[in-house]
């Protein structure tokens, strides 16, 4: 009898809030890559962001959300925010021997060049799934993704992932320039509920 390993998705991020480009591009990860599972680790204190809404509503708002969607979880953390040297051996301890693909979007790996500390490691160790944004080109991602094999002597297992909701994001919910009738009607309610992004709702 042949056991096939589990892969899981490790979609990390800010999420404030989740909408449809990041269930999107959850699903379709799954669907490319064969993932059994995504699961989705909100960073309690994103690198870069001064202010945002609380882990737990955001947590909240990402169970509504994908609820009904087979294979979408949500986990906390333990370290506040994702790095090589704290996160990665918290998510093997979580995940067994899965075999992780960690879903990033096209923003991020443009940073991967001056950005990420320990990323030799972590590129040795996990599969990317890159969501495209919509205006970031596929080029750009593949050289830079060439330039860091050239950099580590080592081939880097990625995918390239394109949507039709890389157009939105949270920070147009937040500004109120999103069409909030796109996102999970829960999702509305928690947020009404709870005053979240009391302008835009």
């Amino acid at each position: 009898m042949v056991f096939m390993e589990r892969r899981t998705g490790i979609y990390s991020g800010t999420f404030d809030p989740i909408h449809p480009g990041h269930i999107a591009f959850a699903e379709e990860a799954m669907r490319v890559c064969g993932l059994d599972e995504v699961i989705f680790v909100p960073e309690q204190k994103p690198r870069g962001k001064e202010y945002v809404t609380d882990i737990l509503h955001r947590i909240a708002l990402i169970e509504r959300a994908t609820e009904a969607i087979a294979g979408l979880q949500v986990m906390r953390l333990a370290s506040e925010q994702f790095t090589v040297e704290q996160t990665l051996p918290e998510l093997h301890k979580a995940f067994g021997d899965s075999n992780l693909t960690l879903l990033v979007g096209s923003d991020i790996a443009r940073t991967f060049l001056y950005r990420w500390e320990g990323l030799d490691t972590l590129l040795a160790d996990v599969s990317l799934a890159i969501g495209m944004r919509s205006n970031d080109s596929s080029d750009e991602i593949t050289n830079i993704m060439s330039q860091l094999e050239r950099d580590y002597c080592n081939l880097i297992d990625y995918t390239l992932i394109s949507t039709q909701d890389a157009d939105i994001a949270s920070s147009q919910i937040r500004n109120g320039t999103a069409d909030i009738s796109r996102l999970h009607p829960g999702m509305l309610a928690y947020i009404q509920e709870h005053q979240l992004y009391a302008q835009q709702v």
